[in-house]
């Protein structure tokens, strides 16, 4: 018989999530073995691509030393409202973000994710890529002591399993902490085309004075046809990011194809010239979990913690996945680090884990707007109506010669209430607010 391979935790899942646990747990002298089911960390992931960096910092406070494999720095991000044929901008730029290191980069998940992960190896993690955990394993008592993979004799055992296994989380379902798979109006698809320009014409496009500059847009309405949804652009260092985000349900009901939205985006009159002439160099596809706070899955168990797109951390209203996951894995392995301290890994020793994330951001910003995913649902030509007004108002005002100034608000206002009543729009503006306010 073989010998049983046994460590002090063991961490199902290479992206953020599991990697920062990783390292928080080597970091103290852990014996951690990362168990990854890609060809290395990162193989399988996607995301829009801008990373902020407190997260990082709060997990490897050297990690610029370590020099990441960062984009570009975020000098200048806000929001394109885009009508069929115009865009309203809502953008800011600041010299506060070109501070080195700056507070956010775009990234590339296959690029960073394997940077971090070799990171944690180089703390002493044993990160095992190519094998997929299979099932958890129980004790007699029912505690989970270990994991099944794929490999022959592929049973390891730890009195710590941290589950970071994505959105796909059959395992956190197998144990019952997590409810079947979610319904396609709790589960976003997002398809992302990088496509290849030189430099200098992505610096003349954007209008970026340098390398050391980047743009990070996030796009409503006809991007998504008016549907709730949004798409992105942002600046790598020789590439753009472009992408589009809708509810599997959309998708569903409109009879929608992924790729046909996202070339439909790359078409658009306003997004086309900054495309032109570019080289597609990858097009993948990802589901984001968007279940909200109300129904997140229960993140412990005894000998077990959940995190990241597993639990269903992501704040899609402000792009925020990789830092909400990064910090949850930290907090994850400090609640195993005193664990192991205490020698206690029963479930109710392991809801501080719940605790700390309720004292961080993640928790409560999740908990802030838990009834976004609602109030689209429930008002789904939102993005359609008054984005589309936004633009036909400006083209208004702008073009409005020759007319009192009186007459011209009078005709904006009236476009208005042409596409909703007043007591239409106060019941909106009074469901956003409450979406926003949680």
């Amino acid at each position: 018989m073989s010998e049983k391979l046994v460590f002090d935790v063991i961490v199902v899942g290479g992206g953020p999530a599991g990697i920062a646990a990783a390292i928080t747990m080597a970091k103290e002298g852990l014996k951690v073995i990362l168990i990854e089911r890609g060809r290395f960390a990162g193989a399988k992931n996607f995301f829009g691509g801008v990373l902020y960096t407190h997260a990082l910092a709060d997990c490897l406070p050297d990690y610029w030393e370590r020099r990441p494999p960062f984009e570009r720095p975020v000098t200048e991000q806000g929001y394109w409202l885009l009508s069929p044929d115009g865009v309203v901008r809502f953008m800011h730029k600041s010299e506060h973000y070109k501070q080195e290191p700056a507070d956010a980069y775009t990234a590339l998940r296959a690029q960073f994710d394997g940077w971090f992960a070799q990171q944690a190896a180089s703390l002493g993690v044993l990160v095992i890529t190519k094998t997929t955990v299979t099932e958890c394993i129980r004790d007699g008592r029912g505690r989970v002591s270990g994991v099944k993979t794929d490999r022959p004799d592929g049973e390891v055992y730890a009195p710590l399993v941290i589950l970071a296994e994505g959105v796909n989380n059959l395992l956190t379902q197998q144990l019952g902490l997590a409810k079947a798979d979610l319904p396609p109006r709790f589960v976003a698809l997002a398809v992302k085309e990088v496509i290849g320009l030189p430099a200098k014409e992505i610096e003349a496009r954007f209008g970026l004075a340098s390398a050391k500059e980047g743009v990070a847009i996030d796009i409503f309405g006809d991007a998504t046809l008016g549907l709730p949804g949004t798409a992105f652009i942002y600046t790598d260092k020789t590439a753009i990011s472009i992408g589009v985000g809708l509810l599997l349900e959309e998708f569903v009901h409109h009879k929608l194809r992924p790729y046909e939205v996202l070339a439909r985006f790359k078409n658009h009159p306003v997004v086309r010239p900054y495309l032109a002439g570019g080289e597609s160099l990858e097009y993948g596809a990802h589901l984001i979990p968007e279940m909200g706070y109300n129904r997140m899955p229960a993140l412990t168990a005894d000998g077990v913690m959940v995190a990241g797109d597993a639990a269903g951390m992501v704040d899609a209203l402000h792009r925020e996945g990789t830092n909400l996951a990064m910090t949850a894995g930290r907090l994850a392995g400090e609640t195993a680090l005193e664990a192991h301290r205490q020698s206690d890994f029963s479930a109710g020793f392991l809801k501080q884990y719940r605790r700390r994330l309720e004292e961080s951001f993640v928790l409560k910003d999740l908990k802030q707007y838990r009834r976004m995913t609602d109030f689209l649902d429930s008002t789904p030509y939102f993005m359609k109506t008054y984005v589309n007004y936004l633009n036909e108002a400006a083209l208004r005002y702008f073009t409005a010669h020759g007319i009192p100034k009186r007459t011209m608000e009078k005709e904006i206002m009236g476009m208005l209430f042409e596409r909703r009543s007043f007591f239409g729009v106060a019941r909106d503006m009074l469901k956003l607010l409450q979406g926003m306010r949680g």
